[in-house]
């Protein structure tokens, strides 16, 4: 999806690249001509037909030119298409089509302040397909990727992805556990020992989770770097990925209990408010 803005530009290099990296088949260059915009243009410049194709054809043809701009760059092509509705409706009406969407993280149109919160919110509300928010200018394929799991069935899909949109990438498998019960325990006056007891028990039961994560994935642990931290997830993630620096974290939309779904769901906002490198929100 692109709005001709520098970060929608970025997002059509990086669409590139992928289906250059994994021999995808397809791949769209979109672009949404606002219908609320396009009706008051025209209402300004006049009613006629030719008005209208008259855009559409000035649109088409940009479009023409920045899909050959992203093909000399990574040696695939994109189908330029022009539409014309509502953003966000059409963008969700084209989603089942594909396997993957490609947005830049901020664009010319308020409607694609993605990291802001609200319209991220609708947008993954709406589309049951992965999310990819590219903040970046794309030059290689992913070198460093960051996977958050909460060992649930989304965070599985999450590794896959990794593996197959960054085949080539080191991944950093990390968790962080919040035990549920730890401020009770505290708040109930027990002392300093059975606390921290309480989170070694915590820890060594991450530990095996992620064990099994990995061989469920059937993955080489050995490909993987894997890290267990203790803590809240969307205040401790952030820091993670600054001291590792990954150009691509990868997040699930859903936890695999209320409670964690409610956190992972923070996690997601978090990464795409403040992280400063790609994100993709698997579903």
């Amino acid at each position: 999806m692109t709005d001709f803005s520098p970060g929608a530009r970025h997002a059509a290099q990086r669409a590139a690249i992928l289906g250059a990296t994994c021999a995808i088949q397809k791949g769209v260059l979109l672009h949404v001509l606002e219908k609320s915009w396009l009706d008051t243009l025209k209402q300004f410049l006049g009613t006629s037909v030719e008005v209208e194709k008259g855009i559409i054809d000035d649109t088409s043809r940009s479009l023409a030119e920045l899909a050959e701009e992203v093909r000399q760059l990574s040696g695939f092509s994109l189908e330029p298409q022009v539409r014309s509705g509502d953003t966000l409706d059409t963008l969700v009406e084209a989603a089942p089509d594909f396997d993957l969407l490609v947005l830049g993280a901020r664009g010319r149109h308020p409607v694609w302040a993605l990291a802001l919160g609200t319209t991220s919110q609708r947008l993954l509300s709406k589309v049951h397909q992965p999310v990819l928010v590219v903040k970046r200018e794309a030059e290689i394929p992913y070198q460093r990727v960051l996977v958050y799991t909460d060992f649930s069935p989304n965070s599985l899909k999450g590794l896959q992805y990794a593996q197959m949109i960054a085949p080539q990438a080191f991944i950093n498998l990390v968790h962080v556990f919040e035990p549920l019960l730890e401020r009770k325990i505290i708040s109930a006056g027990v002392s300093d020992e059975v606390v921290e007891q309480y989170r070694v028990d915590a820890q060594l039961e991450a530990e095996a989770e992620m064990t099994r994560f990995i061989a469920e994935a059937g993955t080489d642990p050995r490909l993987l770097l894997r890290l267990i931290e203790h803590g809240h997830a969307p205040g401790k993630l952030p820091e993670i990925a600054a001291k590792w620096a990954p150009d691509l974290i990868i997040v699930g939309k859903h936890g695999r209990s209320r409670i964690e779904e409610f956190l992972l769901g923070s996690v997601t906002l978090h990464m795409l408010a403040q992280s400063p490198c790609d994100v993709l929100v698997a579903e």
